[in-house]
């Protein structure tokens, strides 16, 4: 059997990167540090890894891009006037997909990266304040976003262009996390300072909200354990709340009356940012706090067990989980994009209303016959 090892990625306010290997094989879990560098001036806010690439945001407005396999920077990208807040990599099945990456900042605005050259392929505008979130549909087709606005706003990313837009106009909190619901995406949720908000793409309506009972939202995820995917809840008094998203979504009750069905506490103070790793050999939470700890568990829908904890002594903001072979060279193409030109030229592209639907789950254009006569011709021609 393999060994079980994964690699853990995380950001701090004093700055820096630290990447640890952690090895779950013997009976009791190593740590062990692969780098740790100054990577920003400010604290570093938001990191995101598929395949080779790791990209980290900060408070002084750039993006870093690194190659994992061969342990180098890439370049910066600076197309944003005020701070990173997320950095999401589109992504299909197995983490097979990443062809875009979404970038959101205090700047009101979403840019779209293309991975395999880093061009800045379009700019997503109409927050008309900081974006705190976004997330992106398993489709790839759509996404969603949450601001200091007071609105949800849905992006169809095959147009570039605005889908919808959903106002708050109940609540008096802004949304701070969003995240999509089950394979389908057919329901996102909506986390605010004290509540969590259900969402049906159906009608585009709150179908079932979740009261905190004034604890604080500090980060939000799913997973799914088995059968059963989860809502997964990070709070201000250290502890990980599960809710299993199947009871939440046949709650007929606006407000809901549901008790999670399991909490992990493990840190003295706030979580800040949470994930979940899947290998052969089980399902890990890997969480870090104010505390500035990195605790490890091991988890199913029947056990939870933590497994190891490690004290980085830094403040920490942010995580990002990669697999452990990312340096293997023979597991990875070569690509010429690591000579990709990091240009900042900005493509701006303004809203339209777009059915919400049928860009999610729509097909692809047919050709014309135009299109199908020139393929022919060039074919008899070949």
């Amino acid at each position: 059997m393999a060994r079980n090892q994964f690699r853990i990625v995380v950001g701090s306010y004093e700055h820096n990167i630290l990447c640890l290997s952690l090895d779950l094989t013997l009976e009791t879990p190593v740590f062990t540090p692969i780098f740790h560098f100054q990577a920003h001036s400010l604290s570093v806010k938001c990191l995101d890894i598929s395949k080779r690439y790791l990209v980290s945001g900060s408070n002084d407005e750039h993006i870093r891009i690194y190659d994992l396999q061969k342990r180098k920077e890439l370049g910066t990208l600076l197309a944003h006037q005020g701070s990173i807040t997320a950095l999401k990599f589109s992504r299909g099945e197995n983490n097979s997909s990443n062809k875009w990456l979404l970038s959101a900042s205090d700047d009101n605005k979403i840019i779209i990266w293309r991975v395999k050259d880093w061009e800045n392929f379009g700019t997503l505008k109409g927050h008309i304040a900081r974006i705190n979130d976004l997330a992106i549909h398993p489709s790839n087709r759509i996404a969603v976003s949450v601001s200091d606005d007071h609105s949800i706003r849905l992006w169809n990313l095959m147009t570039v262009k605005k889908a919808a837009v959903l106002k708050l106009r109940n609540y008096n909190q802004n949304g701070q996390f969003v995240r999509w619901l089950g394979t389908e995406g057919q329901h996102f949720a909506v986390g605010l300072m004290t509540k969590v908000l259900i969402y049906s793409t159906d009608d585009a309506k709150v179908h079932h909200e979740l009261d905190l009972k004034r604890k604080t939202l500090m980060h939000m995820e799913t997973v799914q354990l088995g059968d059963i995917e989860y809502l997964c809840i990070g709070l201000n008094d250290g502890n990980i709340e599960f809710y299993e998203t199947k009871k939440l979504l046949a709650e007929t009750e606006l407000v809901s009356t549901l008790t999670p069905e399991f909490s992990l506490l493990g840190h003295t103070n706030r979580v800040k940012d949470f994930n979940f790793y899947k290998n052969e050999h089980g399902t890990y939470l890997v969480s870090i706090g104010s505390d500035g700890k990195v605790v490890v568990w091991n988890i199913t829908s029947e056990k939870q067990e933590q497994l190891a904890v490690y004290d980085c002594g830094e403040r920490l903001n942010c995580l990002a989980l990669c697999d452990e072979a990312i340096e293997k060279y023979d597991t990875m193409r070569k690509r010429d994009s690591d000579k990709a030109d990091l240009d900042d030229v900005q493509s701006e592209v303004e809203s339209d209303t777009e059915e919400i639907k049928k860009a999610m789950f729509g097909k692809k254009q047919k050709r014309s016959k135009k299109q199908k006569k020139a393929k022919k011709i060039s074919v008899e021609l070949e």
